[in-house]
């Protein structure tokens, strides 16, 4: 259920930092797999609140909730926008993210009605790429935005995404594929190769 979310790619040996730690609800967690393990439960628990959500899917306060329901039992920042500036100057400084957020609500209202594109699954790619860059939260950003794009998919009866199915057996390929596919998106503005990952090559 939870796992075609979940692009890993790290040791759960690796102890946690302790300034990592100190947003952390639970405070018996030491190691990665602690952390994961955690997070899923929690996922799993915002999926079950998902397949009940009948309300507005385009609204960005329904975003944020999306992101604390998914990680709201494992860390205090949880359906907060991120406060910090991040070392990767690709995404938003915060000062523009709630602006930045809301302008995505008002783009992916207008590419959906005005069916903006050809295939909607430019659409889908672009909504999810942006989210991405935007990067509203501390953490959780990718699997929030994996998780919201495929339920707009549903709620708009656009094909669903399958992640990249063809590559999960290379847990490294996987995540190096999908990472290079939304660079090349962010920094060249062209979606085919994300396009690719996101509907398993189905173009």
């Amino acid at each position: 259920m939870v796992n075609q979310f979940l692009f890993k790619d790290r040791d759960g040996r690796t102890p946690l930092p302790e300034e990592f730690k100190k947003d952390l609800i639970p405070k018996n967690v030491l190691i990665g797999k602690d952390l994961d393990e955690l997070e899923e439960d929690n996922i799993v628990d915002g999926l079950v609140w998902l397949d009940d959500f009948t309300g507005n899917h385009r609204d960005w306060m329904f975003w944020e909730t999306l992101h604390k329901k998914l990680f709201h039992k494992v860390w205090r920042w949880a359906g907060k926008f991120r406060s910090h500036e991040l070392q990767n100057d690709e995404f938003n400084h915060p000062a523009y993210i709630a602006e930045n957020v809301k302008k995505l609500e008002g783009d992916l209202k207008y590419w959906l009605d005005n069916r903006a594109f050809k295939d909607e699954r430019e659409t889908m790619a672009r909504f999810h790429e942006q989210f991405l860059t935007i990067h509203p939260f501390t953490n959780g950003n990718g699997r929030t935005s994996r998780i919201l794009t495929e339920y707009i998919c549903k709620r708009e009866k656009i094909v669903l995404p399958t992640w990249g199915k063809s590559l999960r057996t290379n847990s490294k390929k996987h995540r190096d594929t999908y990472i290079a596919a939304v660079k090349k998106a962010r920094l060249q503005k062209d979606n085919a190769d994300l396009i690719k990952f996101i509907w398993n090559q189905q173009v």
